[in-house]
């Protein structure tokens, strides 16, 4: 029996470690809200919630300083949408040991909408290619950008 718990044990080990996140990718989508109701013609507020691991943070989508990578929502074209302005919530303002300014960063949970006008010919329900551009870091050491892909449904 111990046999088979050790052979089973090293079988599923590299399974275990193509689960992990590479170093920096702190980020995912938690969910996506539709606030509004879809139909041809009409407009509607995607709510995209980002969720950020526990000890890192992003820079905010106005960073405290020029060099620093914003966090960025960007929507492809998708047939029968129009895709509006962008708002990020503002960022918390923090001091971080080793630098010497304080930076605007969003860590934990964040919400970014972004308007969504229908045409009078939009097919529901569309999906609506989407990705997020961050940069995750842990106190002074940051690591490079990340661009996380995900679709936004529109209609069911």
């Amino acid at each position: 029996m111990h046999k088979l718990i050790l052979l089973l044990s090293v079988c599923l080990l590299p399974l275990a470690a193509l689960g992990q996140r590479k170093v920096g990718e702190a980020a995912t989508i938690k969910n996506v809200e539709i606030k509004g109701e879809p139909m041809p013609g009409g407009k509607v507020t995607a709510v995209v919630k980002v969720a950020i691991e526990h000890s890192y943070h992003t820079h905010s989508n106005k960073p405290s300083e020029p060099q620093f990578i914003p966090t960025v929502l960007k929507l492809e074209s998708a047939p029968g949408v129009r895709v509006g302005a962008v708002t990020y919530p503002q960022g918390k303002t923090e001091k971080i040991a080793g630098l010497d300014k304080p930076l605007s960063i969003y860590e934990g949970e964040v919400e970014i909408s972004v308007a969504l006008g229908l045409t009078a010919q939009a097919k529901l329900p569309l999906k609506i290619p989407a990705s997020l551009r961050y940069q995750a870091c842990q106190g002074a050491q940051c690591y490079a950008p990340q661009n996380l892909k995900f679709e936004i449904q529109v209609g069911k």
